[in-house]
């Protein structure tokens, strides 16, 4: 699958499961920041499995999120935005150097570490990034890959 088609499944199920959630349990909340968290976990989890390849969208979407984040950082003398920018940086490129397609980032177990620290924001928030994230292993029939 591309990018595109892995959005498309992450997207649907995640707004599947925002709408559901509301509805019955009264999860999400609809407001611009909400929405905001939404959307950007929607999109990342969905394509962060492809992560390791050198030409993946998600790639040449962290390269330049991490350069603003080094920019405002200086900018606004904030530490750990400048760090953080660095940081996201540098995973990003090693994971698409070093790690080998559809290797570790194509885990479940991948996937639960970069989902729980949602939960220090809101559990329902790691939920959904993780359905999100496991949708693209769905995609790549890569349904019971542990590590």
């Amino acid at each position: 699958m591309d990018y595109k088609e892995h959005l498309f499944l992450g997207t649907a199920l995640g707004v599947i499961l925002i709408s559901l959630t509301h509805y019955f349990f009264n999860w999400f909340e609809f407001n611009l920041i909400n929405i905001g968290f939404m959307f950007v976990i929607i999109y990342v989890y969905s394509l962060l499995s492809d992560v390791d390849t050198k030409a993946g969208t998600i790639v040449w979407t962290f390269i330049p999120l991490g350069l603003i984040t080094i920019i405002y950082g200086y900018v606004y003398n904030n530490q750990i935005a400048f760090y953080g920018g660095v940081g996201l940086i540098a995973v990003t490129f090693l994971a698409a150097q070093f790690f080998p397609h559809r290797g570790f980032t194509h885990s479940i177990l991948f996937g639960l570490c970069v989902s729980l620290p949602w939960i220090y924001l809101s559990w329902n928030y790691s939920i959904l990034a993780f359905l999100c994230f496991y949708s693209h292993l769905a995609a790549d029939s890569e349904f019971l890959k542990w590590i």
